[in-house]
């Protein structure tokens, strides 16, 4: 592949469509193989992205070997969680076994921002994939600028690396949505009180509690708790109800809720249902269904990031096709993913989200970070 030269400014080697976690790796490896990049964020940089934060395991070992140690602008406190714990029932606790002994808190805004800075990639933010057309040799990539312009970009990849709502699988198999179950996710930042160890994550499954997950942690000086809510419903009442749960079993105190943030994502990695593109248009992280068992999906980001990058520059040198190498590089991050979904399963042993779910509703952020 000829890099570093191009006819215009609207032509790279690979455009990625992202700017998380997996866009990053990807953008990052193929960037230290002379590719051309380009990375296309729908949000202004840096942008919100709701997350608790927690880097642990894997993903401290992946981070470190493709991009070292994060500044500490990125960090929030408490800098060094301990880990997860879950309560099944009452107000009894179960930690989750981990290999570390601490890992990593950080504002993701700042965290993702720090990312793909490091990648050296081109970036446009505040633009928006519209359209995309392949021919053998090409993707050609319909691109709605800020200013409302329309604009192609031609590139011979594409990666879309844009989440669980992925504009970019959408507009390259729109018969997958339908094989697809969403499930909202809503939290709110409040100044108050719980008298819980601040160093852990927590995720609660008492009986009582009628939405299918309900978690808490701490960040900087914000208590943030929050549910996922099932098809057709108001979160509302799902709120309420952990809300309540806090309070009367762990004392929770709220003296004010600053804000409210939500976001949506897929049942894809629970389904063994992964997508991971068609012809040069592949698809990494969640848009491709890679998100572990309770929502993790950083690890599994950076590591399916860096992969299809490896994918690319394998069939580029051997002028072979790229989705077949990815789609063989990938199998031990599937089997990964689906045996996370399947140990969540057996701990929590109740049918943890057998039924499928849907979207509710979603809502804008009040925060940058």
């Amino acid at each position: 592949m000829s890099t570093k030269k191009t006819k215009s400014d609207h032509t790279y080697d690979v455009l990625i469509v992202g700017a998380g976690p997996a866009g990053s790796s990807a953008a990052k490896e193929l960037v230290k193989n002379g590719y051309r990049v380009l990375v296309v964020e729908r949000k202004r940089l840096p942008r919100y992205k709701i997350c608790s934060g927690l880097i642990v395991e894997r993903s401290l070992d992946l981070l470190e070997e493709y991009f070292g140690n994060p500044p500490e602008e990125v960090f929030s406190e408490p800098r060094f969680p301990k880990g997860a714990r879950l309560c099944l029932a009452g107000d009894k606790f179960t930690d989750v076994p981990t290999e570390k002994s601490q890992g990593l808190c950080v504002w993701r805004s700042d965290f993702d921002h720090w990312l793909i800075q490091q990648s050296g990639a081109d970036v446009m933010d505040e633009h928006q994939v519209v359209g995309v057309s392949q021919t053998d040799e090409k993707v050609r990539v319909g691109i709605l600028k800020r200013d409302g312009e329309t604009i192609e970009i031609e590139a011979s990849y594409v990666i879309g690396a844009d989440g669980g709502g992925s504009s970019v699988r959408r507009l390259v198999d729109p018969v997958i949505k339908k094989k697809i179950h969403w499930v909202t996710f809503v939290q709110r930042y409040c100044h108050g009180t719980i008298p819980l160890e601040p160093e852990y994550f927590y995720a609660f499954f008492d009986p009582s509690l009628i939405g299918f997950y309900n978690w808490l942690n701490f960040k900087d000086d914000y208590l943030v708790y929050g549910i996922g809510a099932p098809k057709g419903t108001s979160v509302t009442p799902y709120l309420e109800n952990l809300t309540e749960y806090l309070k009367k079993t762990f004392g929770m105190q709220i003296d004010e809720v600053v804000r409210r943030t939500g976001c949506v994502a897929t049942d894809m990695g629970l389904n063994d249902n992964f997508v991971l593109g068609l012809d040069r248009v592949l698809l990494a992280g969640e848009a491709a269904g890679f998100m572990n068992g309770l929502g993790e999906g950083i690890s599994s980001a950076l590591a399916t990031g860096h992969i299809v990058a490896q994918a690319i520059h394998q069939a580029e040198t051997a002028s072979e096709e790229a989705l077949p190498i990815y789609c063989e590089l990938a199998k031990p991050e599937q089997e990964l993913t689906t045996l996370s979904w399947e140990m969540v399963n057996a701990l929590l042993g109740r049918g943890f989200l057998d039924q499928p779910v849907a979207v509710a509703q979603t809502f804008p952020t009040e925060r940058s970070r």
